[in-house]
């Protein structure tokens, strides 16, 4: 599922917008970052829990995103031969941010 359709059905839930980061689109929860293309890179970013990120690099699904040489401990890239996943990702992310949103 493309980028555009996954976001669609993220975007009627509560809380969830579009907005910019990085001078791109993104969505988010409440102001909180949820996920992005990133173009440089032909893949989806999204902001999940640290131990994600690192499942997700382990079995070979994400990359780690260090855009500013610094990594990103809860951004992980997901390329787009994963693009069938992509709603999957986004809706782990809302979750993760309106968890946080909870504390």
């Amino acid at each position: 599922m493309s980028y555009e359709l996954a976001i669609s059905a993220i975007l009627t839930e509560d809380g969830v917008e579009e907005s910019t980061t990085m001078k791109s689109p993104c969505i988010r929860y409440k102001g909180a970052f949820l996920a992005m293309m990133f173009d440089k890179e032909d893949a989806l970013i999204v902001k999940v829990s640290p131990e994600r990120v690192d499942k997700l690099i382990a079995c070979g699904k994400g990359i780690e995103f260090n855009f500013t040489k610094k990594r990103f401990r809860e951004w992980v890239l997901i390329p787009l031969e994963f693009q069938d996943e992509y709603q999957g990702y986004i809706k782990e992310a809302l979750d993760y941010a309106k968890a946080n949103q909870a504390k």
